[in-house]
């Protein structure tokens, strides 16, 4: 067998061992003529542990389903009624003549919130595409500004913004485990009495990333 037929089966051996998970390693040797004193062999292995990236997300409901949260207004005035039936005309009302209001409540509606990443840096940031629509479509209704959100829980994700209209990128620790709430509410600064009739909506999308 010539030299370059053993180079060959050297080689397709490496790529048999390789190709059938066996390691391959170094290989080394220690001799002495005389017989006495130390010697030594080294063989060296290199080591390799991949950590896969991962990041999680859940806002309210899990899986695919998609929140709504909704904060229907109802008009007072003086002497109005205690109920209002929806869809009926000319009923009768004692009215002095004042402006009616609508009052801002404190029902608030909360979701729950988790998150967690094993990268090195992460952020949450929030964005509203085209902002509150209406129907029928009017102008100087509400805006994102005027639902506000504060965070609660055991281990809060911070919310990346006081309220919708101020989204920010917003940093979160690597390698912990939020577990927390966020709350929605109307702004107590909201202006109701001057919103156009109709119905407003809108869609955020909260978005986790990590470098």
């Amino acid at each position: 067998m010539n030299k370059q037929t053993k180079i060959i089966g050297a080689l397709l051996g490496a790529a048999l061992a390789t190709a059938s998970g066996v390691a391959v390693a170094e290989s080394s040797y220690g001799y002495q003529t005389s017989g006495s004193g130390a010697v030594t062999a080294t063989a060296r292995v290199n080591l390799s542990i991949t950590v896969p990236k991962l990041i999680l997300l859940r806002v309210g409901s899990d899986n695919t389903t998609i929140d709504t949260l909704s904060w229907p207004l109802t008009p007072t005035w003086v002497t109005a009624p205690g109920t209002l039936t929806s869809g009926t005309s000319s009923q009768n009302t004692a009215w002095n003549g004042a402006a009616p209001t609508f009052p801002v409540t404190s029902a608030t509606s909360t979701l729950a919130v988790y998150a967690w990443t094993n990268g090195p840096t992460a952020t949450i940031n929030c964005g509203i595409a085209g902002g509150l629509t209406s129907t029928p479509a009017v102008t100087g209704g509400p805006t994102m500004t005027d639902i506000e959100v504060v965070t609660g829980g055991t281990t809060p994700l911070p919310h990346p913004g006081a309220n919708l209209g101020s989204c920010a990128s917003t940093a979160f620790t690597s390698n912990s485990l939020y577990s927390g709430t966020w709350i929605f509410s109307l702004a107590a600064t909201a202006t109701p009495a001057s919103w156009p009739a109709g119905t407003y909506t809108g869609q955020v999308t909260y978005t986790a990333s990590t470098l």
